[in-house]
């Protein structure tokens, strides 16, 4: 699973745009999906998503905040243990970010919204069966970022399943051609590799397992068979009614007992004179018949 997580954040870190549009509208789409706290000198974002904010301030120096000389404001803890923070102070620069974030102005750039709102709030599981991906939206959110994602991701006719946790709403998606896709269209080829990389070596492992268990069941299919073949054979002995069969089925009876592992193929070839599979079935069958009645001296068979 760390394997899988490097690869995502370094994917979505390596992801850069240098358009102001494009930069500014994932912004919106990154701040979206972070915890926020109000207060008397402003309003705070935070994560404990260290890479976030070293894209964050690429993105930002790209977008109009960054280009008009606004700098950002984060704190970060002392020994980088625990959650950054981005402090906005002005109402207004709230008002342009929130201005981005309109998909219905900005629709061709969706996929920049989701791509920075993935960041900040996305996650991709690979549990022993299936995949998902999941997007965890505070709702404390002042950008109706939960209604939002919602109607994005219908749009692109995409399915997913929203429920409520506690203060957030979460978003999964299950189907595997969903995420890949949205993965592409996020920039995020690497990612997208990597998952059809482990769908391929998970399907092959599971074909692998199909055939050593259905090579394991008919193994054990045979090797009961034989053993209540033998079973038939001995009882036979002790009765003495082995000498009372037709010749091709006491020559089966022994070659049984020559061969007690042997497969009902094998057992026919084993015969003086071999024969099929089905024909050796057909023999023990009749020898089966022949133990549970009366036994006369006849001959055929």
């Amino acid at each position: 699973m760390e394997k899988l997580r490097e690869v995502i954040r370094d994917d979505w870190s390596a992801v850069l745009v240098d358009d102001r549009v494009e930069a500014s509208v994932e912004i919106n789409g990154i701040l979206s999906g972070l915890m926020i706290g109000r207060d008397r000198e402003g309003v705070s974002f935070s994560s404990g998503r260290f890479f976030l904010f070293r894209k964050l301030k690429k993105l930002w120096a790209i977008s109009d905040w960054g280009r008009s000389g606004k700098t950002l404001n984060l704190m970060i803890p002392a020994g980088k243990k625990g959650r950054i923070s981005l402090r906005l102070d002005s109402g207004n620069l709230l008002k342009d970010i929130s201005y981005y974030g309109d998909l219905h102005r900005f629709e061709t750039y969706s996929w920049h919204w989701l791509r920075g709102l993935f960041g900040s709030c996305g996650s991709l599981f690979l549990p022993r069966t299936g995949y998902y991906m999941a997007f965890r939206v505070s709702e404390a959110c002042q950008w109706d970022s939960s209604e939002k994602l919602e109607r994005v991701l219908s749009s692109k006719g995409i399915s997913f399943r929203r429920r409520q946790r506690l203060n957030y709403s979460e978003f999964v998606l299950r189907d595997q051609s969903s995420i890949v896709g949205m993965l592409s269209n996020m920039l995020m080829f690497k990612s997208s590799l990597f998952l059809e990389e482990k769908a391929l070596l998970r399907s092959i492992k599971e074909r692998a397992n199909k055939v050593v268990n259905c090579d394991a069941s008919n193994i054990r299919k045979s090797l009961e068979s034989a053993q209540r073949q033998i079973e038939l054979a001995r009882m036979l002995l002790a009765r003495g009614d082995v000498l009372k069969l037709p010749e091709k089925l006491r020559e089966l009876v022994h070659a049984r007992l020559e061969n007690p592992s042997a497969t009902l193929y094998e057992l026919g070839q084993a015969l003086s004179r071999p024969v099929s599979k089905s024909t050796v079935k057909y023999r023990w069958g009749k020898i089966e018949h022949l133990a549970n009645t009366p036994l006369k001296n006849e001959k055929g068979g």
